[in-house]
């Protein structure tokens, strides 16, 4: 009797989670096929268009190092200048997301320009997973959770 308890138990747990699991997945078509995602500026989910930012480079990159020292999910990995010039305004940022469960580790990229004309910045991102074919929406949650950091929500 005890050995049909558990039984129950253990697949009603198994059921929940791949339920859990199930209900995540926003885009079918994309989630079981793509492991990556980018902001576009054409995309309809606002959490995944390129933010822009008032502020330097700088201080745009030293509030996404402060969200990620927040987070024990995010981990900052390094921050390099990229354009034309080594001394330019424009930076690379290198960041893993790690999944809380599985302990999956996504990378995610992030392009920091400066927009002189306006005094800002924009911030686009990459997220990409390190295993798998499909990423059962993971990258472009990481997205959303990015920008939603950013634009202090």
């Amino acid at each position: 009797m005890i050995g049909w308890i558990t039984l129950a138990i253990a697949v009603g747990i198994t059921l929940a989670i791949v339920a859990a699991v199930l209900l995540r997945v926003d885009d079918w078509s994309r989630d079981w096929t793509q492991n990556r995602a980018s902001l576009d500026p054409a995309a309809e989910r606002p959490g995944l268009r390129p933010v822009e930012l008032d502020g330097s480079v700088q201080e745009v990159a030293d509030q996404i190092r402060r969200w990620t020292e927040t987070d024990s999910k995010w981990a900052w990995i390094s921050e390099t200048p990229t354009g034309a010039e080594s001394d330019s305004d424009q930076r690379r940022i290198k960041l893993t997301r790690t999944t809380p469960l599985m302990r999956f580790v996504d990378d995610i990229q992030v392009e920091l320009s400066p927009t002189p004309e306006r005094d800002s910045v924009l911030v686009t991102a990459t997220s990409q997973s390190r295993i798998g074919k499909g990423d059962l929406g993971q990258n472009p949650r990481n997205l959303i959770e990015l920008t939603t950091a950013l634009r202090g929500g």
